[in-house]
């Protein structure tokens, strides 16, 4: 209390005394500053190169960095638009989500100038993160990947992915064709119980699995797993024997060429996405080095 009391003698004294503001001063500490920016955003713009972490259907992922196309980079930004306001960002599976989604699935075929899904090659969808939101950004991206050596990992690249899916059939230099599988709990006849990773090569190269097709589940609530693996299985079978030349009958009839298929998450659901991709699989004790379409009923090379 004594120092209290002090402290305040001391500034009657001096207030007594005269003191005021130095000369040439006007005891505003703050009014010659010049006021901060506000806060702005920029979104990168359609054919930018960004670098960082990515993959397929991620609801919160590490925000994508500027870069150099003819530096590595994993992203190319195909597309983009604005945001309706709200007090945040929409969600993930929100209308608003699904919408901008369904334009970047556009975009990214226009960009491409054919389907992404037939491509090793994955959509990166973003929403304004929390910070980007109150900094007043309101606009989605829309890019596209490349695989590397799993089909939902990014291939650090350089130069552009534009025009990567035109051409003739699977002359595109993007297209997705034959695959290599890893994984664990080989079964007698050489398949696979586990799959850890489904890795592009090329169809010169040994493999086991061969893309046949995109197939897209109809709309509807997300199914359970197991009915997923019957819808999906049903459906890529059939695409199969279409790819082979032969009825599904005399798919069944060969015993040696089995369904092996990818997709359908629950993430990529909710965001309006129902493709599941479709492919045909060897035993690993019968690798293939070739493509087998139009196989027919012939054996395996």
């Amino acid at each position: 209390m004594r120092r209290r009391a002090t402290v305040a003698a001391l500034c009657l004294a001096a207030a007594l005394a005269g003191c005021g503001a130095p000369a040439g001063t006007d005891g505003d500490l703050v009014n010659g500053w010049s006021a901060l920016p506000a806060a702005s955003y920029s979104p990168p713009a359609v054919g930018a190169c960004l670098k960082g972490a990515a993959g397929a259907f991620e609801p919160s992922a590490a925000p994508l960095q500027a870069g150099d196309c003819a530096e590595p980079h994993a992203v190319e930004v195909v597309g983009g638009g604005p945001v309706p306001d709200a007090a945040a960002p929409p969600a993930w599976d929100s209308d608003a989500s699904r919408a901008a989604y369904v334009e970047c699935d556009k975009a990214a075929t226009a960009y491409l100038g054919g389907d992404w899904r037939t491509g090793r090659l994955f959509p990166v969808f973003r929403m304004p993160a929390a910070a980007v939101w109150q900094a007043g950004g309101r606009h989605y991206l829309c890019g596209i990947a490349e695989a590397a050596d799993d089909l939902f990992a990014p291939l650090d690249r350089t130069g552009s992915v534009k025009g990567g899916m035109s051409g003739e059939a699977r002359d595109k230099p993007l297209a997705l064709t034959c695959v290599q599988l890893s994984g664990g709990d080989i079964s007698g006849k050489g398949f696979y119980g586990t799959v850890d990773g489904v890795k592009p090569v090329d169809c010169g190269a040994p493999h086991d699995t061969e893309f046949v097709g995109a197939w897209t589940a109809p709309a509807g609530d997300y199914p359970s797993q197991q009915r997923l693996k019957e819808l999906a299985g049903d459906a890529c079978y059939l695409k199969i024997a279409q790819f082979l030349g032969i009825s599904q009958t005399a798919l069944y009839q060969r015993g040696d060429i089995y369904t092996f298929w990818t997709g359908l998450t629950a993430n990529q659901w909710a965001l309006g996405d129902r493709t599941a991709h479709c492919f045909l699989n060897v035993s690993t004790k019968t690798p293939l080095r070739a493509s087998i379409r139009d196989l027919g009923t012939k054996k395996l090379p």
